[in-house]
Order: C-alpha cells, then sequence, then structure tokens
C-alpha cells in the first residue's frame, strides 16, 4: 500500500494542493465535519480548504486591524477584494458592514508592536499593481464572523483567494514563520517505491526537499531537479507555450533542454490572446465577468447562460450566483439539443438573449463530451458565446478551438490555468480590447515560475498518462456490466459483476469526443504524442458497500484533486454533493462511484492496486470466487 495517512499532505510538500482521506468513512466524516477527521488535516485543496499560512497571516490581519466579532479575507487586487466584498452584501440575509483595508507590508522584519498603522495602511479602491518587485500589498476584506460562510463561498467558487506561496513571502515580510504542513510531522509510514517503477523524474512540481524525504512513489514522481527561470521569462515562455500547444505544438520530450515551442502550429493564435490566472475557477470567474461586461458595453441585455452537461460544482454555483443565473442541462446529451435551441429562442423573444454557454470537454466525474459541433450552430445562429472548460480532455487530446469563443485551463492539473481568447471567432475583436484594458496580473510571481517549470515535458507526462489509463479502464470495462450487455452477454452466462459501468470518453458519447480529438497535423508523419482519452475515469459500482469496499483496498493516494503524476482517487459524490445526494443522483452522479484520477506509475503497478481493490469489492458483495 502507498496511500498516505489521514490528513497529510499529498504529496508530502509544503504547497501540496491535496490531503490524505485514505477511507470512505475519513470521506464521509470530513463532509460531516467530523473532528476525528477536520483535527487532522494538515492541509487540503486550496480553494475548499485554506493552507495553514494563509489563516495564520489572516489571523495577523484580524488581530492588528479587525473590529471585534471581524473576520476576514485576504486578496491580491482592490478589483478581486470588492468583487468579494459586493457578493457577501448582494447575498447576506440582513444587512452587514463589509469594508476593505490595503495593507502595505514592510520590506524589512517589523516589530508588530510598533507598526505605524496610519503609514501602513489605509482604505482605498485603487487598482495596485501585484506580483511587481515581489509586491507587497494585502487587500483585506473585513466582515462580521457570521458572514464568513458567505465569504468562503466567494472563495470557493470564484478562486480569488491568494495562494500559499503569496502567505508564505507576506509572513516572511514580517517575521513570522510560515506554517509549512509537513514541518514537524514523522516522516510518514508507507511503503516505499514499489521495485518495478520507473527511476526517470517525470518533471512534476518544482519543490525539492532533502532526498531522506523522498520516501515513496508520490514524492517521487513529482520531484524535479531543472532549473527555474526568472519570473518575467517564466511568464512569456508559458503564455507562449499554452498558444502553441492550443496549436498542436508540444514542448521537445525530457531530454532535451527547456524552451519556447518552435512554432509548428497554424501560429493564429497570439501570445497576447493567453491570459494567466490564480486558478481554473479564477479563469471561470473573469470569463464570464468579461461577458457580462462587453454586453453591457453594448448596450444590451445579459440574459441567462447555459451550463451544458454535469460540470466540477464550483462552475454551476458560479453560474447561478453571479449575473443573471443559468439555464442547466445536467445530461448533456445530444436529445438535449432541441430544448436547448427552444431556451435560446424564447430568451430571444424576451429581449433577455443567452447570455453564454459553458461547458467541459470531457465532463467531470462522468466524463461526457457534448456535441460541440450542434452546440456551435446553435451559439452562431442566437448570438451567443461557447466557453469551454478542456482541463479534462488537455491540449494534447483534444482540439476544442473551432466550437469555442473562450478556453479556460485549470491551474493545478497537468498544466495551468489560462484564459485563451479565441481569434477566428466574430467577437474576438471586442472581448481582447476589453480584457486588455481591464486585465490584472493577479498570479503571484513564484507560482507562475512554478507553473513554468511544470509545464515544461506536459506532453510527455499526458502521453503516459493516456496509455496507463486505457489501458487501466479497458481491464476494468472487461469485468463491467455494461462490457456484457454490449456483447449480448447475460449475468447468467458471465456471472454478476459488481462494477456496473465504466465512465470514460471511450465509451461515453465517444461520437462527440472524437469530434473533438486532436488530428495529426500531417498524415505522412505519426505524431510525436497521439490524441488519446486523458487519465481520468468513473467507476460505477453496483451499490454503496462495493464501492467502498473497492476505495479503502486501492493502494495508490486518496485525496481531493486529480490530474496529478501520480494515481489518486476520490469517492466523488461522497466527497462533493453530500448534502444534496438526491439531486446527484437524478443526474447520474450516485453515491457508489469512485472517480480515478491515473498517474505516471507503472502500468503493473497501478493495475495491482486496482486488482486489489476489485477483489474486495467483489467479496463486500458476496462475489468471490
Amino acid at each position: 500500500m502507498i496511500a498516505t495517512e489521514l490528513g497529510r499532505p499529498v504529496p508530502y510538500l509544503p504547497h501540496a494542493i491535496s490531503v490524505s482521506m485514505p477511507t470512505w468513512e475519513d470521506n464521509r466524516g470530513f463532509a460531516e465535519g467530523e473532528a476525528r477527521v477536520v483535527n487532522a488535516l494538515t492541509t487540503g485543496y486550496p480553494r475548499f480548504m485554506l493552507h495553514e499560512s494563509v489563516k495564520l497571516l489572516a489571523r495577523i490581519c484580524e488581530e492588528k486591524f479587525g473590529k471585534p466579532g471581524e473576520r476576514c479575507m485576504l486578496l491580491s487586487t482592490a478589483k478581486l477584494a470588492n468583487a468579494m466584498r459586493s457578493f457577501i452584501l448582494a447575498h447576506s440575509p440582513s444587512p452587514v458592514e463589509v469594508r476593505i483595508i490595503l495593507h502595505v507590508l514592510p520590506l524589512l522584519t517589523p516589530d508588530l508592536h510598533n507598526i505605524e498603522e496610519k503609514s501602513q495602511y489605509r482604505q482605498v479602491s485603487a487598482v495596485q499593481e501585484p506580483c511587481r518587485d515581489q509586491s507587497s500589498e494585502l487587500h483585506i476584506v473585513f466582515f462580521p464572523e457570521e458572514s464568513f460562510m458567505l465569504a468562503k463561498m466567494c472563495w470557493d467558487f470564484s478562486g480569488h483567494g491568494i495562494t500559499s506561496r503569496r502567505a508564505d513571502q507576506s509572513l516572511e515580510l514580517l517575521g513570522v514563520p510560515s506554517r509549512d504542513p509537513v514541518a514537524g510531522l514523522p516522516p510518514q509510514a508507507t511503503s516505499s517505491t514499489p521495485e518495478n517503477a520507473s527511476n526517470d523524474s517525470p518533471g512534476g512540481s518544482v519543490e525539492s526537499l532533502p532526498d531522506g524525504l523522498w520516501q515513496n512513489q508520490t514524492k517521487r514522481l513529482v520531484q524535479c531537479n531543472e532549473q527555474p527561470l526568472p519570473y518575467a521569462e517564466s511568464k512569456s515562455v508559458l503564455r507562449r507555450r499554452i498558444a502553441r500547444a492550443l496549436e498542436g505544438d508540444f514542448p521537445a520530450p525530457p531530454t532535451t533542454p527547456p524552451s519556447i515551442p518552435s512554432g509548428l502550429g497554424l501560429n493564429t493564435l497570439s501570445d497576447d490572446d493567453v491570459f494567466l490566472y490564480l486558478n481554473g475557477m479564477n479563469a471561470i470567474w473573469h470569463a464570464h465577468q468579461l461577458i457580462l461586461q462587453t454586453t453591457e458595453k453594448l448596450g444590451k441585455v445579459a440574459g441567462k447562460s447555459i451550463c451544458f452537461g454535469f460540470p466540477f460544482i464550483c462552475t454551476l454555483k458560479l453560474l447561478q450566483k453571479w449575473g443573471p443565473g443559468c439555464h442547466f442541462f445536467g445530461f448533456g446529451a445530444n436529445d438535449d439539443l432541441s430544448e436547448v435551441r427552444r431556451v435560446a429562442q424564447e430568451a430571444a423573444d424576451s429581449g433577455s438573449p443567452i447570455l453564454a454557454l459553458f461547458c467541459e470537454v470531457s465532463t467531470n466525474p462522468l466524463l461526457r463530451t457534448p456535441n460541440m459541433v450542434e452546440l456551435r450552430k446553435i451559439a452562431d445562429e442566437f448570438d451567443f458565446l461557447i466557453v469551454t472548460d478542456d482541463t479534462i480532455g488537455n491540449f494534447v487530446n483534444v482540439d476544442i478551438m473551432a466550437y469555442s469563443d473562450i478556453i479556460v485551463t485549470s491551474l493545478t492539473k497537468v498544466f495551468s490555468g489560462s484564459l485563451v481568447l479565441n481569434p477566428q471567432r466574430r467577437h474576438y475583436t471586442l472581448l481582447r480590447e476589453h480584457l486588455k484594458s481591464t486585465y490584472e496580473e493577479v498570479c503571484w510571481h513564484e507560482d507562475v515560475v512554478c507553473l513554468e517549470l511544470n509545464s515544461r515535458h506536459f506532453a510527455h507526462r499526458i502521453d503516459v498518462i493516456n496509455r496507463n489509463a486505457e489501458a487501466v479502464a479497458d481491464w476494468l470495462w472487461h469485468r463491467s456490466e455494461a462490457c456484457d450487455t454490449a456483447h449480448g452477454d447475460t449475468q447468467t452466462r458471465t456471472g454478476k459483476k459488481v462494477v456496473k459501468k465504466i465512465f470514460f470518453p471511450k465509451w461515453e458519447t465517444g461520437a462527440n469526443y472524437d469530434a473533438c480529438r486532436r488530428r495529426p497535423a500531417s498524415s505522412e508523419v505519426a505524431p510525436l504524442y497521439p490524441s488519446g482519452f486523458g487519465g481520468l475515469f468513473t467507476i460505477l459500482f453496483t451499490d454503496e458497500p462495493a464501492a467502498r469496499a473497492f476505495f479503502d483496498n486501492l493502494g495508490c493516494e486518496k485525496g481531493p484533486t486529480w490530474g496529478t503524476n501520480f494515481t489518486i482517487a476520490c469517492p466523488y459524490t461522497l466527497l462533493t454533493h453530500y448534502t444534496e445526494l438526491d439531486w446527484a443522483t437524478g443526474w447520474d452522479v450516485p453515491i457508489n462511484i469512485v472517480r480515478l484520477s491515473i498517474g505516471m506509475e507503472d502500468e503493473d503497478t497501478i493495475l495491482g492496486w486496482v486488482k486489489d481493490g476489485l477483489k474486495a469489492a467483489e467479496k463486500a458483495s458476496g462475489l468471490e470466487s
């Protein structure tokens, strides 16, 4: 077993973006707020659980500048702080005072008891440029303690909050030690690296620790020995890399030095069409705001958006809580297209036309792909935009430029957090002019440097993950009820199965996915990194006991994230929709599913973990041979 014990960072690093919750009951306990689980957590997914350094910095700000009964959230710019203030005021059940303070941290280590408050902070509304020469500004939103959950909701759904690296830098300027979730913990007692695992570092996270701490496969898979670039160069290289990747021009294999891509693509995308944001949800929030603002600029009425397909929950919540709201088509099926057209027609007739359609290629967690060809036709007919989140599909596997006005990608997965404008679409000029005039450099410079280093060999990593995931998904598929049905077999002939179905783009809405798959630039030359089906799939079990037994006996890491270099699993519905299980089940997302994100470990190692989990599931269901 390689799984990390409850509460430890995954991977075992200061800025890890996940936390180990290795059993089904650990995840249930987290959803219910059980002290046994919550008190054991040393970190968590950044938007859902504040990093210890962020919490410590917030407490210092509350003690120094807060009024009795106030809490605070920390933002990087005045614009984002004002957005949080507006959200709290708009959704508070009663009038509340929400105030914003700009705190300029001193360049030298201060005596916290002798700071001249008037010279160190002031209430302002002007936007200051962040990430410039290690900017020491903090925009602090203060609110009554009873409004904390509203503020946290804004933090979760918009991705506005400062990062742990920025918090560490701020604490350093204050002369306060940062809160490293790894520091002070004894070495974890998990198994060592499997003997048959590859020794090649795939180039994952930039953090490095003493060799003695790299005790298992997970940590080794995110170790990187390459040298980072300066911030300005990192930003330029990263934007160029994203632009070229969207056109099928990928970085060289890991054996060659890092460089800007060769430019072999079509080059219709400019680096200036790529905008970096704090994380994927922050990119989606800014895309939504961009469309709202340009619609208003044209003197038009902004109608509701459309959310097509069952998305990661924060996307749906964002569309529901900001702006006019949205129409939700949770199945995202071809049968829904006529209803989309009807809704668009009614909206146009009412004078409040559809604002935009938001979708994922493919969806999380059901791995379904919308019919992008038909959606593009409807969008053009009724003149609304399509915003596509291609994080699960990723640049190597899918090419959705022809169907999308704006493409957004998540920060914490195999590549980066970005918003890209499509220069081939009719509203491009208006969108680009407005975004260029309003865009803020919200990313902390250390995070940008990390992103550049992490993404140097992303195509190679995706290629390995593609092959591993398809092999494991195939193995499970052939042991599922869905496979028997597809081959006309009956349970009386093949025996009862504990796995009902595997949600994977290879089988889910396959024709729609094929329409989005990246095609080789030349039919005469095989691509270096052929398109695949991605590294994510979801297993539907016959019942919850089977799902629980599989998850508890799965040997990989287990926590709330995906898209990592290492394999990690999550009881998706239990963790994400625990307070709305009936609602989620109604959209084909029941509690008895396990989402598996495949990594770069040796294929036999991953299969071994899955086989152990499946054997336990069969035993729990009385099917063990």
